[in-house]
């Protein structure tokens, strides 16, 4: 059975940062250069992944998801359920290891990409019962 999504992720750009932004294989690039709200309306019988990548990320370049909706539904903990994959840029990468720093290889809650690198809030359908569990409301019928 498929269920209709109608979702939305605001994006504000620090200088005028390159992406990459789409639902599972549907991906556009682009450039931001104001705060840009990107709509997306599709049916889906599977789980689903939003992804905004950073790429070809220069001086101070960046993107910030401000807000996910899902029918007009908003709650920051929908961009903070996302996981951010960051690429490490070298040889600071390198630098900090030698330090014996740790570099997480996956950041979460987490909604500012600073460096190249994928965010992706990975989401069921039917999209209602997945919302019901990250606002934990708790116990939900089956």
């Amino acid at each position: 059975m498929t269920y209709p999504v109608k979702m939305s992720v605001t994006l504000r750009p620090i200088d005028d940062p390159e992406i990459h932004v789409g639902v599972n294989d549907d991906v556009t690039r682009m450039k931001l250069y104001d705060t840009t709200t990107i709509d997306f309306e599709f049916e889906s019988d599977t789980t689903c992944e939003l992804t905004v990548e950073l790429v070809n990320k220069t001086a101070q370049e960046a993107v910030v998801v401000e807000s996910v909706t899902f029918f007009g539904i908003e709650d920051p903990k929908f961009a903070w359920a996302g996981i951010y994959m960051p690429v490490y840029p070298e040889p600071w990468a390198t630098e900090q290891q030698d330090q014996g720093v740790v570099l997480k290889q996956h950041l979460s809650p987490h909604t500012y990409l600073g460096w190249n690198g994928k965010w992706t809030l990975t989401f069921s359908v039917p999209i209602f019962t997945w919302i019901h569990k990250v606002q934990n409301l708790g116990w939900i019928y089956d």
